[in-house]
């Protein structure tokens, strides 16, 4: 086929068919096939899917496709001189320090798609990767094809012949009880106050539970079959795999993750910085919005700007907030919950200090 008969308006149509062709298929590129290249990656998060109707769920697929990079010079560098502000002379705190900053630095792999296959349905083709190598798939999927674990969560995976890039999505039914929780300084120990023992305990140690919190949690979801976790923090989904593996190895419950956005390079980074109650109105309310019969309870810590989201929001969910428990991280008084009535919140120092109001 010559170019010069193809009529100008086909070109862009015809142009990937041709490149086919002419190349076999396992080197096309993945902007024409969706194949994920063997230096790439993708995590995939776990998301809520509701009901549209008897038969059918709304379901958002969310990942991230990125090149690790692991050798790049950049990275090498910049290990470096994170090693040196840190003053980390430690082998152990080295080993962590590499791991938890190695998904700052990799290559997002932008104008990228991937197909999932989900349950037992078909192949469904993802939306473009942006910038930030994030991309965010609505799916309308039919009971029958969802094959759900006793927990209602649905498992996916994208198509590769070679590797399993695994995701979950969580079916949360019209009613019943929705946990939403903060992480630092509420499920696990920052220190956030402190800058210095913030940044340790985020790249240099192992991750540390706040006492009771599995167990507070665990015992909610013992005690209902109709109850779902989601976890709302400021942290980036750079941390998410490390967070997300600590919750595993602990026996936290499986839970949605809701993180921030941001890519290095750019000004998103800023968004580290960002107002956290602007943000979390931003994440919190759109869960609320999307089960107007359920019930929720509203998990924080008195470090940041937790009492005065969950006020907020009490005043305009009152009737469907049933709890909120704010971790005493600072001496906070009662004045940061005036306007809630005094039976719907508490303050707490560990997990096993409310496990009589679930009990």
């Amino acid at each position: 086929m010559m170019l010069s008969l193809i009529p100008l308006p086909a070109l862009p149509f015809v142009l990937p068919t041709l490149l086919l062709s002419l190349n076999p298929l396992s080197k096309a590129p993945n902007y024409l096939t969706g194949r994920i290249a063997s230096d790439e990656r993708v995590v995939f998060f776990p998301t809520i899917a509701s009901k549209i109707n008897e038969t059918h769920w709304k379901a958002p697929v969310h990942g991230w496709i990125f090149e690790p990079e692991l050798e790049s010079r950049k990275r090498k560098v910049a290990m470096k001189g994170l090693e040196k502000l840190f003053q980390v002379t430690d082998s152990e705190e080295k080993r962590l320090l590499a791991r938890r900053f190695m998904p700052f630095t990799v290559d997002n792999q932008s104008m990228k798609y991937v197909n999932v296959k989900v349950g037992k349905g078909g192949l469904h083709r993802l939306p473009r990767s942006r910038k930030d190598g994030h991309f965010v798939g609505r799916l309308a999927l039919r009971d029958d094809e969802l094959d759900a674990d006793d927990d209602g969560i649905v498992r996916y995976e994208a198509i590769d012949s070679e590797r399993n890039f695994a995701g979950a999505i969580h079916l949360v039914p019209p009613t019943g009880l929705s946990v939403i929780s903060d992480i630092d300084d509420t499920v696990k120990i920052t220190n956030y106050l402190d800058k210095k023992e913030f940044y340790k305990n985020t790249f240099l140690r192992e991750f540390r539970e706040v006492p009771g919190m599995k167990e507070l949690f665990r015992s909610l979801k013992s005690r209902r079959d109709d109850v779902s976790f989601h976890y709302v923090s400021a942290s980036p989904y750079q941390l998410f795999e490390e967070l997300s593996n600590f919750f595993d190895a602990k026996g936290f419950p499986p839970a949605t993750f809701h993180l921030k956005r941001i890519r290095v390079k750019d000004k998103t980074l800023l968004q580290l910085f960002a107002d956290p109650m602007e943000y979390k109105m931003r994440q919190i309310t759109p869960i609320l919005d999307a089960f107007p019969k359920r019930r929720f309870i509203l998990v924080g810590d008195s470090g940041e700007k937790d009492p005065e989201v969950y006020k907020e929001l009490y005043k305009r969910y009152s009737d469907r907030i049933e709890k909120i428990w704010i971790r005493n991280v600072n001496g906070a008084n009662a004045t940061r919950m005036e306007g809630v009535d005094l039976d719907r919140w508490s303050y707490f120092d560990d997990g096993f200090d409310l496990m009589d109001e679930v009990a």
